[in-house]
């Protein structure tokens, strides 16, 4: 039977089915937890610290904001939303959304999750087979069909494996034309919008593309490049951390400071004490 009482923010006009999975469902098949078909109004706002479950949601109409471990993104229609729910998570719009989505688990759902999110960002354009599988899931539930937990399991496996799928490079695409963009740009940092658009491709397909292709995000691949030129600025000059801050994209020492301890296991001065005086010395 449908939720007929919505939260706040969530228009009449939407529907929820909730499951309970047997233990041998439970056991050894991925099977929905609950699974729904919303509108949601402008200014709807969610934040959760945990929900014992993984989340797709393919977004049909208007603009999704989502926040998680993995970042900050915006999905919009025909794109597809992957979240792991038991961490903290945060997702809303301004100006509201339509979505079919299924909270699910299952023995295999954390490796399908880990396998997704190696090859693309949570956000990314959905493929047909996700949103056909979600709507014949939603389906069963909607139109009274006999809910078949091996059913219910391979819609939901079609829907992971075609998240899963590499991404092939586009046409005409150039990696390299990319990667020389970043490394003559680190004092100051293009947007991934601007590659994007550089690249011809929407900003979630191309964030999909050069994580397949370089095994990073674009963002985390310029954090990385950034900070390989920070350690050679202060193996081989004389400038200040400062100095080097603002020369890798940081108008604050602090801010590039952090980031380096994070990604690099020590601070800036640590890592200028680890090399030989003469070297700097014979580069300045």
């Amino acid at each position: 039977m449908a939720v007929r009482k919505l939260e706040p923010g969530v228009l009449a006009s939407s529907r929820q089915y909730a499951y309970a999975a047997s233990r041998l469902a439970q056991d050894g098949l991925l099977y929905p937890i609950c699974v729904g078909n919303y509108a949601y109004a402008p200014g709807y706002d969610l934040r959760r610290n945990s929900f014992d479950s993984y989340l797709i949601n393919v977004v049909t109409d208007g603009e999704m904001h989502v926040e998680c471990d993995a970042g900050t993104f915006c999905a919009r229609k025909d794109d597809a939303v992957i979240l792991d729910c038991h961490k903290p998570h945060r997702y809303g719009s301004p100006v509201g959304w339509k979505a079919l989505w299924v909270h699910f688990d299952g023995l295999s759902a954390g490796a399908y999750y880990r396998l997704i999110l190696r090859q693309a960002a949570p956000c990314q354009p959905s493929p047909p087979a996700v949103r056909q599988a979600l709507e014949a899931l939603y389906g069963m539930f909607s139109r009274g069909k006999t809910l078949s937990e091996p059913q219910m399991a391979l819609h939901l496996t079609a829907a992971l494996t075609a998240l899963t799928q590499p991404v092939a490079a586009p046409k005409g695409y150039d990696l390299s034309v990319t990667l020389s963009r970043i490394s003559h740009s680190l004092g100051h940092e293009p947007s991934v919008r601007q590659l994007a658009a550089e690249a011809a491709l929407s900003e979630y397909h191309f964030i999909r593309v050069f994580r397949q292709m370089m095994g990073l995000t674009p963002r985390q691949y310029i954090i990385a490049a950034r900070m390989n030129h920070a350690r050679y600025l202060l193996a081989t000059t004389g400038m200040s951390v400062l100095e080097i801050a603002q020369a890798v994209g940081y108008a604050s020492e602090s801010m590039f400071c952090a980031v380096f301890k994070r990604t690099q296991g020590m601070t800036p001065s640590g890592c200028r004490r680890e090399q030989p005086a003469e070297t700097r010395r014979q580069t300045q």
